[in-house]
């Protein structure tokens, strides 16, 4: 144990204790120039008496001081007087295992979900790129991470701790309590991979991916994947791949995040995720499936107006042709506007539909037999035709009403027509008739 005060290769101060491990011991340390904090990992002193454990344990902080990632505790120099040492970023903040104890940070599965997000896809990412470089942790649990602030207030989780149970797996070590062989398996049980129970040397990435599912399990469960009376239960438990379910423990979970951990805590490493960044996007995926809001339905969309069409002539080919004469703007005490139409017949000359000129209202009702065998004046000659096979054309004016005028037309090929008026109650009443000439060329009228 350094004592406070203590200087490190003549550059470094201890100030105090951060923890210690099983293996090492981390300091807050000073730098003297600087006066900047940094943390420094110290190993056991009955490991760093052997010279193999100290030049390994030297070579993989060199190998960890390449791996620049805002997610990794960075190595940032080596020491060796007193003792050998790594030197890296000191980070405020507690460790995974101590942030999950807060009973402020249990909450409801939503929050449960809000810490994966923020605090395990970062640490995918991070593991993902020491992958890249050939470095697997091998030792990846809660305390070995880190969940630091950012300056903007946000979870900025860090790995560390890369590497040094490698070198103490891959070195015999012969002293007191750390009394070991060569391969002997070091790490943590419930965090181990299958492989790395059955052969510790034999590991690669995929046992880190295995860790990392025990750790998405605690999360998202708040209990252990793998427990047991002792490690050689917890052991043949990790082996056997025997756990509960997480949706068992959480019914409410979504199928999308319990089949992210079935499959990362796969005992056969051919059935996990083969890389860490395809489990980090499926998590990604399965987080926001299960925060996605229901979606609303749209506004109902009224059904289009449904418009009869003409039935077509056997043999022949038609069109619809609707005509509708606007309301005048000052037509409600202007008077009566009358539509009479003017139709041929018998010649197959075309037909004419024209307005006459505004009349005045009918007499009263003694001369109503006088008006009603007068006959309608003639179109003026200026109208302009509209030719047709076949026009309908009906117009009833009240004589209380001014100005108000609607006619319709319809073409079919084939047919003329003519109009008729009468005066019926005081209403004038024009009526156009029908004629058809489709085969013979006869006609026949159609009365009201």
């Amino acid at each position: 144990m350094l004592a406070p005060g203590t200087l490190l290769d003549g550059r470094y101060e201890v100030v105090r204790v951060l923890g210690s491990g099983s293996f090492a011991t981390v300091y807050l340390a000073k730098h003297c120039g600087l006066l900047s904090l940094h943390a420094v990992k110290v190993l056991d002193v009955e490991l760093i008496v052997q010279p193999d454990v100290r030049n390994r344990f030297l070579a993989e902080g060199r190998i960890q001081a390449q791996l620049q990632h805002p997610n990794i505790v960075a190595v940032t120099d080596t020491l060796t007087d007193p003792v050998a040492a790594l030197v890296m970023e000191y980070v405020e903040g507690p460790t995974l295992a101590a942030f999950l104890a807060d009973p402020a940070r249990r909450g409801n599965l939503a929050a449960r979900l809000e810490i994966v997000r923020d605090v395990l896809i970062p640490i995918l990412e991070a593991v993902g790129i020491a992958h890249s470089k050939g470095i697997v942790h091998r030792d990846l649990k809660p305390e070995n991470i880190i969940v630091g602030v950012d300056a903007a207030g946000r979870l900025r989780p860090r790995v560390t701790d890369f590497g040094i149970a490698k070198v103490l797996e891959q070195t015999g070590l012969t002293t007191g309590k750390h009394k070991t062989q060569a391969g002997m398996r070091l790490g943590t049980a419930c965090y181990m991979s299958p492989e790395q129970v059955r052969a510790p040397l034999d590991v690669d990435a995929r046992s880190d991916i295995f860790a990392l599912g025990a750790i998405l399990y605690e999360l998202v469960t708040g209990r252990l994947a793998f427990d047991g009376a002792d490690e050689f239960d917890i052991m043949s438990n990790v082996v056997v791949g025997r756990y509960t379910p997480a949706e068992a423990v959480v019914p409410e979970l979504r199928a999308g995040v319990a089949a992210c951990i079935r499959r990362a805590l796969a005992p056969d490493p051919a059935a996990r995720f083969q890389a860490c960044v395809a489990m980090s996007q499926a998590v990604a995926s399965a987080l926001s499936e299960s925060r996605s809001p229901t979606p609303t339905p749209p506004h109902p969309v009224p059904p289009p107006l449904h418009v009869r069409p003409a039935p077509p002539k056997p043999g022949g080919w038609s069109w619809p042709l609707v005509a509708a004469l606007g309301v005048g703007a000052a037509g409600l005490l202007c008077g009566v506007v009358g539509v009479a139409s003017t139709f041929s017949s018998g010649t197959g000359a075309p037909a004419v539909v024209s307005a006459p000129p505004p009349r005045a209202a009918p007499p009263a009702a003694p001369a109503a037999s006088a008006a009603a065998s007068t006959p309608a004046p003639p179109p003026p000659p200026s109208a302009a035709p509209v030719t047709s096979p076949r026009v309908v054309a009906r117009s009833m004016v009240p004589s209380n009403l001014g100005n108000f005028a609607l006619s319709c037309a319809q073409t079919q090929h084939g047919s003329a027509a003519r109009a008729s008026s009468t005066l019926r109650e005081g209403k004038l009443v024009h009526y156009a008739s029908n004629v058809y000439d489709d085969v013979s060329g006869d006609e026949e009228d159609a009365t009201d």
